[in-house]
């Protein structure tokens, strides 16, 4: 996760964290100043990286340096109701596409002098993973698969326009789609290259480096991006060629998970990774009553081949409801987002409903103009009754010059949260 709190549509947090104050790591070299009335350790220098096993063991030693910021220990403190004594949470602005100021950070990471190769690149997004740094955000040592929610919808014939954020480029009918032969979950569309980079991470990388899988969403959103607004219309007009459709995406969907989780092996599973996961972002789109009809049976097919799952409800109140009152579920998201389209489960709301239930609540918010620190504290207060929580947030009015104060923020919340959780025996004490 990448600890990634997210609407799977809308990615809106270009942050990632700064490094923690006063300390000095490897080689590089640093200047003691002041910033904000707190002291501080920046990067001046530091000793370039000249090969993939030396920028392997950098980010590890960065890893191991900055336990309050690793996410993969957060997760599973969490999953388990563990009490953890770093909030290890996301902050950060907006990534608008008009903000192309350069950034003011305070930690610069060293450059990878190595050619313009396979392991060249790959030593580089290895030193890049240390980029939530520069905003106090969660790191882990985790490669990344696919090209976002588009990944699969490539495997049914559809392109991806890199314009449009690699959305699909145009949709088909569902008589294409069933007209067509079933797509090969071993070498359809993304999944042989997605194959050859495994092999390849696996083969020049230590164990400690994961591999997560791609962003597989779930039959119902891939239906809707395979054939567009007739996945909304079907089940009315043609409800058992609807359901043929459903049938044979849900089935590819499965068979291209488990070969995704075979190649990358259970020594290289990210934990999170585990758990099935299902994104519902356009049952925001219909009733309650045509989630249960025509897109909950598909999900309870892989409920069931998987076991409970990690719901991603895009934000609406009756999706959260309706997929943890009819699913096995082990993880649920929540939190307030201005531009729903179905209006946003508030935390308190998503509390209520997961009782004493041990299910981890993934809490995604937007933050209030002026009262962020506020906001984000009230969030870490009802930690104290329900430590199965993990947080991330965006600031839409922040840009990134306001990365400082950001930081600042960030710092006064990791203080507050050490004086409330630090000693961990319980939270609250």
């Amino acid at each position: 996760m990448e600890f990634r709190l997210q609407r799977t549509n809308l990615r809106i947090n270009d942050t990632v964290t700064d490094k923690r104050a006063g300390k000095v790591v490897g080689k590089r070299k640093t200047r003691r100043v002041v910033f904000l009335g707190k002291k501080h350790s920046v990067m001046t220098a530091s000793a370039p990286i000249r090969s993939l096993p030396e920028a392997c063991d950098y980010m590890l030693a960065q890893l191991r340096q900055h336990p309050d910021r690793d996410a993969v220990a957060a997760w599973e403190a969490a999953a388990a109701g563990r009490c953890r004594p770093y909030p290890v949470f996301g902050l950060g602005h907006l990534a608008a596409p008009t903000d192309t100021i350069p950034p003011p950070d305070d930690l610069v990471l060293p450059e990878v002098q190595m050619p313009a190769t396979p392991e060249g690149d790959l030593a580089r997004e290895v030193i890049g993973m240390l980029d939530p740094l520069k905003m106090l955000n969660p790191i882990s040592a985790s490669f990344g698969l696919g090209k976002g929610p588009g990944t699969l919808v490539t495997c049914f014939g559809i392109p991806l326009n890199p314009e449009a954020m690699d959305a699909p480029a145009y949709s088909k009918t569902i008589d294409q789609v069933l007209a067509e032969p079933p797509p090969d979950p071993a070498i359809a569309g993304l999944m042989s290259t997605m194959h050859a980079r495994i092999d390849f991470i696996k083969a020049r990388t230590p164990e400690a480096f994961k591999i997560g899988l791609p962003d597989t969403q779930g039959p119902f959103n891939l239906a809707h991006s395979t054939v567009g607004m007739e996945a909304l219309t079907a089940p009315y007009e043609e409800e058992e060629k609807f359901r043929a459709l459903m049938e044979r995406i849900t089935t590819f969907w499965l068979a291209a998970l488990r070969n995704l989780r075979s190649w990358i092996g259970e020594a290289r599973q990210m934990p999170h990774d585990r758990t099935g996961k299902i994104c519902e972002c356009s049952v925001n789109l219909v009733s309650p009553d045509f989630y249960r009809q025509h897109i909950l049976p598909h999900d309870c097919r892989i409920a069931t081949a998987l076991g409970p799952l990690h719901i991603h409800p895009c934000s609406g109140p009756h999706v959260f409801h309706a997929t943890l009152d009819n699913l096995p579920v082990i993880v649920t998201e929540a939190g307030f987002i201005a531009r729903a389209a179905a209006g946003a489960i508030s935390v308190d709301e998503a509390l209520r409903a997961l009782l004493d239930r041990p299910i981890l609540l993934h809490v995604g918010q937007e933050l209030p103009e002026g009262r962020e620190y506020e906001f984000i504290c009230a969030d870490f207060d009802r930690y104290a009754a329900n430590p199965r929580q993990l947080f991330g947030y965006t600031g839409m009015h922040w840009r990134r010059k306001d990365r400082p104060m950001i930081r600042e923020i960030h710092r006064r919340l990791d203080a507050y949260w050490t004086q409330r959780y630090g000693s961990c025996s319980r939270p609250g004490t």
